[in-house]
């Protein structure tokens, strides 16, 4: 086929958004339409004719609208992928004209597309941050409040000896099913469910509704559920509940000695030894606290001093992988999610998936400025860290990742870990009040 060379327009509709103009020339068009008569002509099938005999005016008569359509289609294939090479174009979004318009015979092919691109922008003064935070340390409060959670965590639960009303940490067994507007909520119903009673993990309104009931009282009760309940059906609503109560027992806990912490495993041999590996942990998770404190103040500054347009495509992508999360996970807990306002979950998820995409954005402008990359020897580590972390064989792990294509999105995060650690390091931390003080004096000199 003759090469014909495309005319390429392009329109900067923002900083984000582009409008490309294309043409293709006639005597390409009529190639194209030629080709497609050809392949057609060698497959199809016409009462009369032997295969690959069919005339062409008889092609017309049958599949021309057919062969409009395969030439149109493979038109706006090849010439937007030129089009995109000869100017250059990177696109994170792509609007494809929906139909493509039709070839006519002795006329160029004109169509237009709008597409999205990475913003362009340069951040600066992004070394040497200031940030705050407390060193790690360890109090002898922490540990006995952890060493109470695992006697609480480890506790026996007892049916109780003499029939009595429910108290404040009693567990109890009940049904309930919720009513919204006087109409029973499908996904509001459970049967034979443990509740501690006081602990707050279902709704502590709801479980201070149960205090003085008895073991097979039924009861009903209205309860002002706060916009982040877990049951999504329900978050923000006033729900009247129907209560049954099964069966109620009381929680024994065990002393705080040797013999406890032996039963607990891990080779303690006396609460000495237990205490000390809780300490241990305890400043890990401290540590992994400050971090991503500090990580989140090195983003808030650069994010607050560094604008730029985010293209909405991104945005519209992280929303949808949020909310399948968000699925997933309430679907995992056994939730009924028909009559679910999936528009109304995607819209709350919006900001969140923003700045999502524009600390990528950032992260990936700050790793090109500096010259970060990941290399193979880097990535093999990534993959053996991530096969560490879930206690699978590192080759399983590496098959998973090429299988599903996730090889360079994992590049791309370890590259943002990379460039976050170089800001980090470059940072000066102080403890809490003195970030604070060292900028009003420094806004004092100027």
């Amino acid at each position: 086929m003759t090469e014909c060379p495309i005319k390429v327009e392009i329109e900067n509709l923002s900083e984000v958004k582009r409008k490309l103009r294309i043409e293709v020339p006639s005597a390409e068009v009529a190639q194209e339409v030629d080709r497609a008569y050809r392949e057609l002509g060698k497959k199809a099938r016409v009462k009369g004719f032997r295969p690959g005999k069919v005339p062409r005016s008889i092609l017309e008569l049958y599949y021309r609208k057919q062969v409009e359509q395969e030439a149109s289609d493979n038109l706006v294939r090849r010439s937007l992928g030129e089009a995109l090479k000869e100017k250059a174009l990177e696109p994170v979004g792509l609007s494809w004209p929906e139909p493509p318009p039709q070839v006519v015979a002795g006329e160029d092919y004109r169509y237009s597309v709008e597409l999205e691109v990475s913003p362009e922008f340069t951040v600066e003064d992004y070394l040497g941050l200031k940030l705050e935070a407390e060193e790690v340390a360890v109090t002898e409060e922490m540990v006995d409040e952890r060493l109470e959670e695992i006697r609480q965590a480890n506790a026996l639960l007892r049916p109780l000896n003499e029939s009595r009303a429910i108290q404040d940490g009693d567990f109890v067994i009940l049904d309930y099913q919720g009513y919204f507007a006087g109409q029973a909520v499908a996904g509001a119903k459970a049967e034979n469910i443990y509740l501690e009673v006081g602990a707050g993990k279902f709704n502590l309104d709801f479980e201070h509704q149960l205090l003085g009931l008895a073991p097979d009282a039924q009861t009903r009760f209205t309860v002002a559920l706060p916009p982040d309940f877990f049951n999504p059906l329900l978050a923000g609503k006033v729900v009247d509940f129907e209560v049954k109560i099964h069966e109620v027992k009381e929680k024994v806990v065990a002393d705080l000695d040797d013999t406890f912490a032996q039963s607990l495993g891990g080779n303690f041999q006396s609460v000495a030894d237990l205490r000390r590996a809780l300490q241990e942990d305890i400043i890990k998770v401290k540590g992994r606290e400050r971090q991503a404190r500090l990580e989140s103040q090195v983003l808030d500054q650069l994010l607050a001093r560094t604008l730029f347009e985010v293209p909405p495509s991104l945005i519209g992508q992280e929303q949808e992988g949020m909310f399948r999360d968000q699925w997933q996970r309430l679907e995992g807990q056994g939730l009924n999610l028909v009559g679910l306002d999936q528009e109304k979950m995607l819209d709350s998820m919006r900001p969140v998936a923003e700045r999502r995409v524009r600390t990528r954005l950032l992260l990936e402008k700050i790793a090109a400025q500096e010259g970060l990359t990941i290399d193979d020897a880097e990535l093999e580590q990534g993959l053996k860290e991530v096969a560490a972390r879930s206690g699978r064989d590192p080759a399983q792990v590496r098959q998973f990742y090429q299988e599903n294509q996730l090889l360079e999105t994992l590049r791309r995060s370890l590259r943002d870990e990379k460039t976050l650690k170089l800001l980090l390091d470059k940072a000066t931390v102080l403890a809490g009040g003195e970030a604070g003080a060292a900028e009003a004096a420094s806004q004092e000199k100027n």
